[in-house]
């Protein structure tokens, strides 16, 4: 099989790309998750304390994705992609637990008796989003990466995308100008390029050539990379509050 020089070219371009964008994304993580733990360790609500964890968890799983990101473009490895993959899922899912505690957490939600979906039934669904992350992790161990991977990993990113975008609309209606509601605007771009990333491999699945996923996958790894970043703008802004009280 002949390779031509421009699809080698093509590849190191690409290769170079997605080893900038994850190194922006990981430093973007890190800046991230340090100012939510700022802002973990200065609120004095208790109740407030489990959405600042997830955020916090978001900064480090959007770490361990993008250095995961960097290595695997310079010795690529299925434990590697296998890590990624949980990484990145893991940051997903963190973003819908934390605007769902954005809504119960909103003066504005409603009592624990007028809601249709109990918390505690919330929980066990929950639970099962973590078992179809350790789910997608057992299966690129085993057969590495392929179309079975790929509809896992494109359909627990979808569930988990939508899963905080419920809460995400809600909390639209109830704290329309208030402060939660300019975080949740902060956090919301962050969730659906997660989302859409997670997505990407089913283009493979699909007949879409392997370097335009690659692409696009680049892309938006770069976008949440530089969300995070107007994210972290807020937090910032958070605890020089806290820290003047």
């Amino acid at each position: 099989m002949v390779i031509s020089l421009a699809q080698v070219g093509a590849d190191a371009s690409g290769s170079v790309v997605r080893f900038i964008g994850s190194g922006l994304l990981s430093v973007s993580a890190a800046i991230f998750g340090f100012y939510a733990f700022r802002n973990l360790r200065l609120n004095r609500l208790e109740s407030q304390r489990p959405f600042w964890r997830y955020l916090v968890s978001i900064g480090v799983a959007g770490v361990l994705y993008g250095a995961l990101g960097m290595v695997g473009v310079l010795s690529p490895g299925r434990w590697l992609l296998a890590l990624g993959h949980a990484a990145l899922l893991f940051c997903t899912v963190f973003l819908a637990f934390a605007m769902r505690e954005l809504y119960y957490n909103s003066t504005l939600a409603p009592p624990s008796d007028e809601r249709r979906i109990p918390l505690s039934q919330l929980r066990r669904i929950e639970v099962g989003f973590v078992g179809i992350i350790l789910l997608e992790l057992v299966v690129v161990l085993l057969l590495g990466h392929g179309s079975v991977v790929s509809l896992v990993k494109g359909l627990g990113s979808l569930s988990f995308a939508v899963y905080g975008l419920v809460f995400a609309e809600r909390l639209e209606s109830l704290a329309r100008g208030t402060s939660i509601d300019t975080l949740r605007r902060h956090l919301l771009p962050v969730l659906v390029c997660s989302g859409l990333l997670g997505l990407a491999d089913l283009g493979v699945v699909v007949g879409v050539e392997s370097l335009l996923v690659s692409s696009v996958e680049s892309v938006f790894v770069v976008m949440i990379g530089a969300f995070l970043l107007t994210a972290t703008i807020r937090l910032q802004q958070n605890v020089r509050g806290l820290s003047t009280r």
